[in-house]
């Protein structure tokens, strides 16, 4: 009887007590997926974090090099000698000797001037030094360069290396006192139209060359 009761009751219940295990599974699942929102959430959260500190990273990294960008257009030089204080001194980059002078001061009313290039462009850890008068010390390099040119052009003009007429070029005819360029194509022209020279006297029925011209480059000339 009591079996017969147990089961007419779960046959008239039944239904309701699937109904309650569907509804407690709709809102177990519920609960599940709203966990792994959160989980997702957390996630994303990190990753743009993450990004953040790399894109910070990058500008640090970037400001770092703007700033060693900005040290390099300075120059970092010693001055010692004949100078009212000497030192090391920073410059900005392209700075001249002169300016690097002026930083120490001034010159000293002993210093050697001829000895230095005023105009000299520094270079980062140059080591600069100005001598006293008396010293015996080599000219900088434009003073030299210059003194070689002019001895150079002094021993062309005075040494015996002649111009051969009927082979020189119009540079060749320049070496010549007095012969410039214009002159120099006027002679290469009249040799192109009579043959050549046959003797160097011949010079002088070129345009513009007369006697005296002539005697003053005659040791000078020669077929």
């Amino acid at each position: 009887m009591i079996l017969e009761k147990i089961k007419e009751i779960w046959e008239e219940k039944k239904i309701y007590v699937i109904a309650a295990i569907g509804v407690l599974g709709v809102i177990g699942f519920y609960f599940h997926s709203q966990g792994e929102k959160v989980d997702n959430s957390e996630v994303l959260n990190s990753q743009v974090q993450s990004g953040k500190t790399s894109e910070n990273t990058n500008q640090s990294s970037e400001s770092t090099n703007f700033q060693q960008s900005v040290k390099s257009n300075k120059v970092t030089v010693d001055i010692s000698g004949a100078v009212k204080h000497g030192g090391v001194y920073t410059l900005k980059n392209g700075a001249r000797l002169n300016d690097l002078i002026e930083a120490a001061g001034g010159l000293e009313k002993r210093a050697q001037i001829k000895a230095i290039n005023r105009a000299q462009l520094l270079k980062d850890q140059d080591q600069i030094y100005v001598p006293y008068e008396g010293e015996k010390v080599d000219l900088p390099n434009t003073q030299m360069n210059s003194s070689s040119s002019q001895d150079a052009a002094s021993s062309s003009s005075q040494s015996g290396e002649q111009v051969h007429l009927n082979s020189a070029t119009v540079a060749d005819l320049q070496k010549l006192n007095g012969i410039g360029e214009k002159r120099a194509e006027q002679i290469i022209q009249f040799r192109d139209q009579n043959g050549g020279f046959k003797q160097i006297e011949d010079l002088t029925k070129v345009s513009g060359i007369g006697e005296k011209t002539f005697e003053k480059l005659k040791p000078q000339l020669a077929l």
